[in-house]
């Protein structure tokens, strides 16, 4: 499935769910939890959590781009659509990406309070920014991982899309979770 493909689904999904008008700040908090568990996979070697957690960053980004009400979040979140496809395996080390990554996460957790805090302020264009550069970067760790991008992400979306749950406190918890009282 392409990357634009899944980028619908996965909007498709979020709007089912009520996730669509849900808080950036809310999804924001689960890149940081995906982040975590993408920086773990690395640490222990674990490729198929790596795999995982990628997959997972780019349903949250998605997600995130709708709460922001991004036209055309396909060229965000594709690096094949914003110049930045040209890279070889291992260019850079995925510890450095991971880095990078985190680098965006802050300037985009930075730029979200700069508008919680005056919401007169126009940040969108740059939080759009760091989305297209956090992409960009977990393309380059699924390359780095012999995989693509488009692939992880879809091993996400099939894991997702029949999954059922209800949102709590701005935040979609999936029906097992609510079972396990978690």
């Amino acid at each position: 499935m392409s990357l634009t493909d899944l980028i619908k689904n996965v909007k498709k999904w979020s709007m089912d769910r009520g996730l669509d008008k849900a808080s950036p700040i809310k999804q924001m908090q689960k890149l940081s939890e995906e982040w975590g568990e993408l920086n773990a996979g690395e640490a222990k070697s674990n490729q198929e959590k790596i795999i995982d957690s990628i997959g997972d960053v780019m349903v949250v980004l998605t997600i995130l781009s709708q709460q922001m009400n991004f036209e055309k979040s396909e060229i965000i979140l594709d690096p094949s659509q914003n110049n930045r496809s040209t890279y070889e395996a291992d260019e850079t080390h995925t510890d450095i990406l991971l880095l990078y990554g985190t680098e965006e996460i802050g300037m985009l957790a930075k730029l979200m309070v700069d508008y919680l805090q005056n919401p007169s302020l126009n940040t969108n264009a740059m939080i759009r920014f760091h989305i297209r550069n956090l992409a960009n970067y977990i393309s380059r760790i699924a390359i780095n991982e012999k995989t693509t991008l488009e692939k992880c992400f879809e091993i996400a979306y099939d894991e997702i899309k029949d999954r059922t749950g209800k949102m709590v406190d701005g935040v979609f918890v999936k029906q097992e979770d609510l079972e396990d009282g978690k």
